[in-house]
């Protein structure tokens, strides 16, 4: 795949996840208030509204200019990764994922100082794990897609 292409196609992926993480963010703010907790499974999976001012798992609480300077450092590697020459499928999905979560998290931190977060994992051995949003699942699962190319031979995925 070339530079351009893998460019687009991630670009592309970004924009989705960076538009359905804004879209759900803004239905939870819409229709709950902050702190209440609607089961969707019962001792699974909850809706629960809450406000992060941190980062992931709310490390760096309040140091929001850490936060914003790492975000653009992130955003920088992960661009210099995609164009650093022709992209394998799993580069450019892992970039896509990456760059559409930062974007989703950072535009929160830009408009309000704080990103919302709406997934609570409950059950066992989750029960304190802390609440999350799509963002966030966009960027595990994009590290975790940058790493397994890393780890491939040259030429595959």
């Amino acid at each position: 795949m070339s530079r351009a292409a893998g460019a687009g196609l991630a670009l592309a992926l970004a924009l989705t996840v960076s538009l359905v993480d804004q879209f759900l963010k803004r239905l939870i703010e819409d229709s709950m208030r902050t702190g209440e907790s609607i089961p969707l499974v019962r001792d699974v999976l909850h809706l629960t509204y809450v406000k992060n001012s941190g980062g992931a798992f709310g490390i760096l609480d309040g140091q929001s200019a850490v936060l914003l300077a790492g975000s653009a450092v992130a955003v920088a590697f992960v661009l210099w990764v995609l164009l650093a020459g022709p992209p394998a499928r799993l580069t450019v999905a892992g970039c896509g994922l990456v760059l559409g979560g930062a974007a989703g998290n950072l535009l929160d931190r830009l408009t309000e100082g704080q990103v919302t977060d709406f997934l609570d994992l409950q059950f066992w051995p989750l029960r304190q794990w802390p609440v999350f949003n799509v963002a966030d699942i966009a960027i595990v699962l994009g590290v975790g897609l940058l790493l397994l190319a890393a780890l491939r031979p040259a030429g595959k995925g």
